[in-house]
């Protein structure tokens, strides 16, 4: 028995693979994140970093492998930026880069697997070999072409022909499969004191950057307790500060104490769901942060008496917040979830941030960098300032529900939409009775001010999907400024991949509107 949810089809069949071969749902995952950092690397890579929420053993457990600030990074050279400039040192070049923690936090992962390293890389190898492109993956990558193939290394790999192939045709990363093929030799910590250590930090240097070997050998993962909350019965965790999981567990909170009437669709449930957002995300920006050194006080955020005062702060009108802080904005990662049927389970959120249309590919390497600085503050006074060692927070948030036997557990990609997606089909679930396909599936609502950034002020547009025009309509008159966005190359509202276990039933949602791919077997 086993269940798997990817946002790509060759991820999907090489967690299914690994749990066909004797694995288990932590084999599974690495290798269906290794395959994501092949076929679809704008959005994660062996240069990105993320976090998990995982049972283990019948233990519920976080991973925090969000890179950290180079030591020798200074905020001074990077205080000259506009926050809304589009292209900047802090989005863009060698000093963009936090040290990768991807390929850490997926070693540490492998290690309550059941299978050896080298052979959860093989479907990764395998497909940075040659694999069949699909058709999102060509639609995506040949819209970034303009701003992607500026980088010689890009066009090389990508663009050569004038165009990213198209589907169905094969996409061949060679300098990415011997990179992958040198990991699964001399193992995952090659990336950190190892043969591609040394050739990260050459790189990086050739470009001006300040990343070093000393930076990759001092990077370490975070272990964390996760926090909960209950709803409906369902004991809901997710991950502590640093992470959007306060802001999800303090969002289902207020919910509760709301309690709006009608179903997830009506305009006093949305409304609701809406406003109650609003207000969380102001603690967000106020209280949370990535900092090891900063006490976050999730215990006052998600008291019942702070639930009950911001539940009396909404009203039947839509309202707007002046800032808190300056805002960060960025979109472009991935999820994925898979159980087995030992009892594991868990969710992976990766994320690049922006993409190689950026940083560009590295020579020789075949992998792009992130550029993870961005969500640093550049005001010195600010808590959530840029700091060596340390790591900014991000809102990525996988988050699981519990009932005795049963567990739903999701993660999503999309910025600040992820802790709106993962709250939304979370309630879906609890509140309405849908199963993870259900809630995945159906259609969505989600704040979003500029580009996608938190907290709401007057101008925030909500981006709705097929809400019922009465709906729509009562938003509208409530004040809610309504965006009606089709997505075509992105998702403006957010994209999810959970698994889930009813009874002795394993179930898989995949993002719909990232062409994801699920498999359930049932044995």
């Amino acid at each position: 028995m086993y269940a798997v949810a990817t946002d790509h089809e060759l991820a999907t069949e090489a967690a299914v693979k690994m749990l066909r071969g004797g694995g288990n749902a932590f084999d599974a995952a690495v290798a269906a994140a290794a395959v994501l950092s092949v076929v679809d690397p704008y959005m994660s890579g062996l240069g990105g970093f993320g976090v998990a929420l995982l049972s283990h053993q019948g233990k519920i457990r976080g991973l925090n492998f969000i890179g950290t600030a180079p030591r020798r990074l200074k905020l001074e050279e990077l205080t000259m930026e506009d926050p809304w400039e589009d292209y900047k040192p802090s989005a863009e070049g060698p000093l963009s880069y936090l040290v990768p923690g991807s390929v850490a936090g997926w070693g540490e992962i492998s290690k309550l697997g059941r299978l050896s390293w080298e052979k959860v890389m093989e479907p990764a190898v395998e497909a940075a070999h040659a694999h069949v492109v699909t058709q999102r993956i060509w639609k995506f990558y040949e819209g970034i072409k303009d701003r992607a193939a500026k980088h010689q290394t890009n066009y090389r790999t990508f663009y050569e022909s004038g165009r990213f192939p198209m589907p169905g045709e094969v996409l061949r990363q060679p300098e990415l499969e011997r990179t992958l093929r040198l990991l699964a030799e001399e193992g995952w910590t090659s990336m950190y004191a190892g043969t591609l250590a040394q050739k990260l930090a050459e790189s990086v240097k050739s470009q001006g950057g300040v990343m070093d070997e000393e930076d990759l050998k001092s990077f370490s993962v975070k272990w964390l307790d996760p926090i909960n909350v209950e709803l409906m019965g369902h004991e809901v965790y997710s991950l502590p500060q640093g992470t959007g999981g306060v802001s999800v567990l303090e969002w289902l909170n207020v919910i509760r104490k709301l309690n709006p009437p009608g179903t997830w669709d009506s305009p006093s449930f949305a409304h609701a769901f809406l406003e109650a957002g609003k207000l969380v995300f102001r603690d967000e920006d106020a209280y949370n942060t990535g900092k090891d050194y900063i006490r976050v006080p999730v215990d006052l955020l998600l008291s019942e008496d702070h639930a009950e005062e911001l539940a009396s702060s909404v009203s039947w009108k839509a309202k707007f917040y002046p800032k808190v802080s300056k805002s960060t904005y960025g979109l472009h990662t991935t999820s994925l979830s898979v159980l087995d049927g030992e009892g594991n389970w868990i969710s992976m959120t990766l994320t690049q941030m922006y993409g190689f249309d950026r940083n560009g590919l590295l020579e020789e390497l075949g992998f792009s960098l992130n550029d993870g600085v961005c969500y640093f503050s550049l005001d010195p006074k600010d808590k959530e300032r840029l700091e060596p060692g340390q790591r900014p927070r991000y809102p990525l948030a996988p988050s699981a529900a519990l009932m005795g036997d049963d567990v739903v557990t999701l993660g999503a990609a999309g910025g600040w939409t992820i802790p709106q997606t993962v709250t939304q089909t979370l309630l879906k679930v609890l509140m309405f009775g849908m199963d993870v396909n259900q809630a995945i599936s159906s259609p969505r609502y989600v704040l979003r001010y500029r580009d996608n950034s938190i907290p709401y002020p007057p101008g925030t547009v909500v981006e709705v999907e097929k809400l019922p025009e009465s709906t729509v309509r009562e938003l509208e008159n409530m004040g809610h400024i309504i965006g009606r966005h089709t997505p075509i190359d992105r998702t403006p509202t957010g994209a999810v991949n959970g698994v889930q276990l009813r009874g002795k039933t394993p179930m898989a949602g995949a993002e719909v509107r990232r062409e994801g791919m699920s498999n359930v077997f049932i044995g």
